[in-house]
């Protein structure tokens, strides 16, 4: 027999250290927890080793494990153990506990685990066990089978040893035991069959459900096979049962049920009595009932005896008595075909007895249900407790039992229904958990009976379970049956028919159903739960509500709040539907906060996203709504869409501030591709902008010089031409080596245009050009505006001003200030008034001396009268100096 091996120890914590076998993930979850010690123990207690017995959970194989006290891992009550993996037909055929147990020792806490060879062996000769026997025996397999925990017992391991080794097949397959616990062990939630605890741990038995037995003390036995059977267990050198077998059943038990065992002492018993007692007969014949070939004929002549006998235990025993009478009664009658009279009567009886006494046919339940026949029985008991009244106190005990339980009862009566789902009495949730966890059959029993009385908020985890699976017909057909019912005001059970659409993919359906109800906050809640970020929602939101429906609105703001950038501008980048959003969005703060995700994520036209910014300016957050109107200005400035359309540029061009990027404005509002007229609007506008704003500009003279050179001539209203000087002159204290250099290339670009235009672009660059030729030192760029061929760099300066001037349309006042400003404003003039044509330029600048600033216009005044007397022109000169 090949046995396999599992060490679990510390490492990290708990857990598996070697092993042979790879077992299923449930089997190995159930070996790693109970190969850790069974409750707390106190700071330096010590135990002995102990055995752990039980199946895995598929059956598959049965575990011995011995379990030692590991005093060198690094933290206390740390443990190691052992577990023998035997396969299930072994361990139930050939296996000797006594010798498995004992290689499981040999083995000790520390080598690996391998794999070992146990020879197929006769069982051991094993020493009586002393203590409590007869207890022990009676709770094992004399009485109800109930979970027994024993406290204080002196050879623990030897008890558990001899009642494995003399239990029959099935029972040994099954039966869990530990020879030391500090508190209860469970196998899925269900207890070791046997424990064997420390007195000092008795405390953490309160809630055992099972029975207790002190281990210290020899009881008298209380059943007459008591003695016999704790003979065969606990005395005999080779246990055994299986020599009690009197029709030699037990060997080939599947289900490992005690009551073969105390059949076989009934029928010995009732065989010694029957002479000397008559009603043994009964006895016998219940046993008889057991027998295949007999049974129908064996019913028919009891169903009268059984009937009365039914009655008479509901109106004269205690109701826990007679609901286990019943319960033996119809799990003896087995599957046979009763008679009529029987069912009826005995159903009858159960309603009465349930009637009567309500919470005790409660607390019957779980027996009924475990043990055969109690279906039948669970028909008559709903039936009863359900015209129980008051229902509260039914309801609270009926609550308590597992879900499915409580499922199966209410399942049972069709009144029981009606009282569980139509009045509010507490039990919706274990209904739930019921049907969850119910067989697929019983669920389409339970969504039949149950369904039309689902229709509160407090129905809505039964609901999502019974139609956790339902197919796409169901779902609109509950959805409608709601709506009707209801209309869709309960949010708990809407939330249930929203995940069951989007489940079986009828999102489109529902939605058209909730679209017609009444709206409400519960139904635009579900409307917007059934729509998502998606252009067929979108459409179907517009498309599908009315215009006057206010719902519109909101569901749009709602979905696309949702939308990712991706989804945005797939469903925004259609034709015609930024409109048609546009116009049902209000001013509120989250329409707001829409827009301005669409006028971020959309590739929009210039006339789509300037309303659109401009709308939402006020709304958004100060940096935010600088980056999106420095967006919309850099689109805006190459366009020209209406008489609003320039003070719309100055908004945003205002609003912009920290977010603009001043040189990249000035490219794109003067690039060559811009018309002339929308050129000069932009100089306006960039001139005319906010002292922050226009800040930026004045640090960037260098751009806007290149601007104006790229368009290869000046084409620039006058006004913008001066918008654009402005901009240069009031640089030079922002950006004083920006401001020469661009002086610098400007104006050499200017000299050869001979548009009015140039004009006040020269008076804004001659001067710094001219100052800079006054210095000994020139920097380089500076020879390419004026060719040097004199030593004289300020003459030549002079003499090609004059000559440009007087060859073009430039007007004389922009060239009176570029002398003044130069600061040689006598030569300067004196060159163009000795020049054909001077006296007339001379005149042409005296006339627009008003037009010209201070301190500029009373130096220019005082130079062209000076002037004239020096060159003699007074009498030439047509106005009076």
């Amino acid at each position: 027999m090949v046995v396999d091996q599992q060490l679990h120890g510390y490492r990290h914590g708990h857990e598996l250290l070697s092993g042979t076998i790879r077992l299923p993930a449930r089997d190995q979850d159930l070996v790693d927890r109970l190969s850790d010690i069974a409750g707390p123990i106190g700071p330096g207690e010590k135990f002995a080793p102990y055995l752990t017995c039980y199946p895995l959970p598929s059956g598959s194989h049965y575990v011995v494990a011995r379990t030692w006290l590991d005093a060198s891992a690094p933290r206390a009550g740390c443990v190691r153990t052992r577990s023998l993996i035997i396969a299930m037909p072994d361990w139930i055929g050939s296996a000797d506990p006594a010798s498995v147990a004992r290689a499981a020792t040999d083995a000790g806490p520390i080598d690996p685990g391998r794999q070992l060879m146990l020879a197929a062996s006769p069982s051991s000769a094993l020493p009586p066990a002393e203590g409590p026997g007869v207890e022990l025996i009676e709770a094992l397999f004399l009485e109800d089978s109930v979970p027994v925990a024993v406290f204080g017992a002196t050879t623990p391991e030897l008890l558990a040893i001899r009642i494995l080794t003399a239990i029959w097949p099935a029972m040994r397959g099954q039966f869990t035991v530990s020879t030391f616990c500090n508190s209860p062990r469970t196998i899925s939630k269900r207890s070791f069959d046997l424990v064997f605890a420390p007195v000092s741990a008795r405390s953490r038995f309160t809630d055992w459900k099972g029975r207790r037995i002190d281990g210290t003390r020899v009881t008298s036995a209380r059943h007459h096979w008591s003695k016999r059977i704790e003979n065969e267990v606990l005395r005999s050198s080779h246990p055994s049962l299986l020599g009690l077998d009197v029709f030699g059943e037990m060997a080939d038990d599947q289900r490992g049920n005690r009551d073969a065992l105390r059949l076989s002492l009934l029928w010995e018993e009732l065989a010694g009595k029957i002479d000397a007692e008559p009603h043994a007969a009964l006895g016998l014949l219940d046993i008889a009932n057991t027998r295949p070939a007999r049974r129908s004929a064996l019913i028919e002549r009891l169903a009268p005896i059984l009937a009365s006998a039914a009655k008479s235990a509901e109106s004269r025993m205690p109701s826990a008595d007679a609901w286990r009478f019943l319960q033996v009664l119809i799990g003896k009658l087995g599957q046979t075909r009763w008679q009529l009279s029987l069912a009826r009567s005995v159903r009858s009886t159960t309603a009465d007895l349930a009637g009567r006494s309500p919470l005790d046919a409660v607390a019957a339940i779980p027996g009924l249900l475990q043990e055969k026949g109690g279906d039948f029985l669970i028909g008559g008991l709903a039936n009863g407790i359900a015209h129980a009244r008051p229902f509260d106190g039914i309801a609270a005990a009926l609550a308590q039992l597992p879900p499915t339980e409580v499922l199966r009862v209410v399942l049972a009566a069709q009144d029981l229904t009606a009282v569980a789902l139509g009045e509010d009495v507490g039990l919706d949730r274990s209904l739930a958990k019921g049907i969850e966890l119910t067989p697929l059959d019983q669920r389409s029993e339970a969504f039949r009976r149950f369904h039309r009385y689902l229709l509160d908020d407090r129905h809505a985890d039964v609901l999502r379970a019974l139609i956790a699976d339902a197919s796409a017909d169901v779902v609109v057909a509950e959805t409608r049956r709601v709506a009707e019912a209801n209309k869709l005001q309960q949010a708990a059970i809407n939330d249930v028919l929203i995940d069951a659409a989007r489940r079986s993919g009828t999102v489109r359906t529902v939605r058209d159903i909730v679209a017609d109800v009444q709206p409400g906050k519960a139904t635009d809640r579900m409307l917007r739960a059934l729509l998502g970020p998606t252009a067929e929602d979108v459409d179907w939101i517009l498309g599908s509500l009315s215009k006057a429906d206010p719902r519109r609105a909101a569901l749009i703001v709602d979905t696309l709040a949702q939308a990712s950038q991706e989804q945005l501008r797939s469903i925004i980048g259609r034709a015609s539907v930024l409109a048609q959003i546009i116009s049902l969005l209000g001013s509120t703060e989250v329409e707001a906060e829409l827009l301005a995700r669409i006028a971020e994520t959309v590739p929009l036209q210039v006339e789509e996203l300037l309303p659109i910014v401009i709308r939402i300016l006020p709304a958004v957050p100060a940096k935010r709504g600088s980056a999106l109107a420095a967006a919309a200005l850099e689109k805006g400035l190459t366009r020209n869409m209406g008489p609003d359309w320039e003070k719309t540029l100055a908004t945003l061009l205002g609003r912009a501030g920290p977010a603009l990027d001043v040189a990249d404005t000035i490219r794109t509002g003067l690039v060559a591709s811009v018309p002339a007229e929308l050129a000069s609007r932009n100089l306006l506008l960039f001139d005319a902008s906010s002292s922050d704003v226009r800040g930026g500009f004045l640090r960037h003279p260098e751009d806007l010089a290149q601007s104006i050179m790229a368009r290869h001539v000046v084409d620039l209203s006058y006004g913008a031409a001066e918008a654009a000087a402005r901009l240069l002159w009031d640089s030079a204290p922002v950006n004083k080596r920006g401001y020469v250099r661009a002086s610098a290339a400007l104006l050499h670009f200017l000299m050869h245009q001979r548009g009015a235009s140039a004009s006040p672009l020269v008076a804004a660059t001659f001067p710094s050009v001219y100052r800079e030729l006054q210095k000994e030192s020139i920097p380089d760029f500076l020879t390419i505006v004026f060719m040097f061929l004199d030593w004289d760099r300020c003459k030549i300066a002079r003499r090609d001003l004059a000559d440009a001037f007087l060859s073009s349309q430039w007007r004389p006042r922009d060239i009176a200030l570029a002398a003044a400003r130069s600061g040689d404003t006598e030569r300067i003039l004196h060159n163009i008034a000795r020049r054909s044509g001077g006296a007339a330029a001379l005149d042409s600048m005296q006339k627009e001396l008003n037009t010209i600033p201070d301190p500029w216009r009373s130096q220019i005044r005082k130079t062209i009268k000076d002037v004239a007397k020096r060159d003699g022109l007074l009498a030439k000169l047509p106005f009076d100096i």
